[in-house]
């Protein structure tokens, strides 16, 4: 009796820990633009600028913030996000449509953290610390949490940080405007934590390029290994026609409301 007592008590135990593993799952990572001037969501207002909202990490955050306040907070509200849910705040360089939306952001939740390069102007820093949200100084690669890093400040004449996240599928580099160069940052990144590229979004700063230059940053993009590019704001017309022409299927259209599910 005493054996078939534990024998019936090994197997719960063995069948909790299969269970339980079972449920073990990555949370899928959610990608989705909030402010851009391409369309892509109808019921959103599309605006020249840039911010992206990043969950399914150890932390919720807005990449950028866009050029105008009350329309990333409509956009935000449309798209049923709560600016209370965002934990830390990136901006890539200190552009206004990339940090005009901020000050009505912070009016709603100064409870974040914001991650800027250490080239901003202490005047800018000053008015965070108004706000009553905090401030980090970025200047060199960071990991900001698990699994979220900066490219660290790169360029010379505007200084500019890109935004990585690590995932099973490889690293997914997020640009605001790659001032700095868009091949540039990408090898940063690869560099930085060795790994292969899964998708490259964002700005590529490529609006006035010509189609010889574009495709040699196409011919870039491959012999460092970018699996998808999803080119976006700042690119232009010409370079989302010629990395969609060489990506096909790996080529993914953004716009103000896009939303990208990485398992």
């Amino acid at each position: 009796m005493k054996f078939i007592v534990m024998t019936l008590f090994l197997i719960m135990v063995l069948s909790n820990l299969s269970f339980g593993d079972t449920e073990k799952k990555t949370k899928p990572l959610t990608l989705l633009v909030v402010y851009d001037n391409d369309e892509y969501d109808p019921d959103l207002t599309p605006e020249w600028g840039f911010s992206c909202f990043v969950k399914g990490k150890e932390k919720t955050l807005l990449f950028d913030t866009g050029g105008n306040g009350k329309t990333l907070l409509s956009n935000m509200e449309k798209l049923k996000i709560k600016p209370e849910d965002v934990d830390l705040v990136v901006l890539s360089h200190i552009h206004g449509d990339h940090t005009g939306g901020l000050e009505d952001f912070l009016q709603k939740n100064h409870q974040v953290k914001v991650y800027l390069p250490e080239s901003f102007p202490s005047g800018f820093k000053k008015e965070i610390k108004k706000s009553g949200a905090q401030y980090v100084e970025i200047k060199k690669q960071t990991e900001i949490c698990k699994d979220v890093f900066s490219t660290g400040e790169l360029g010379v004449s505007i200084k500019e940080q890109s935004l990585i996240l690590r995932t099973d599928k490889g690293l997914i580099i997020i640009t605001g405007c790659a001032h700095p160069g868009i091949v540039q940052i990408v090898e940063r990144a690869k560099e930085y934590l060795n790994q292969d590229i899964y998708l490259v979004m964002g700005g590529f700063h490529l609006l006035n390029s010509s189609q010889k230059e574009i495709e040699k940053i196409v011919s870039e993009f491959e012999k460092m290994g970018v699996q998808k590019v999803a080119p976006c704001h700042c690119s232009g017309e010409l370079c989302q026609k010629i990395f969609q022409d060489k990506y096909k299927e790996n080529f993914i259209g953004l716009g103000v409301g896009a939303r990208l599910e990485v398992e």
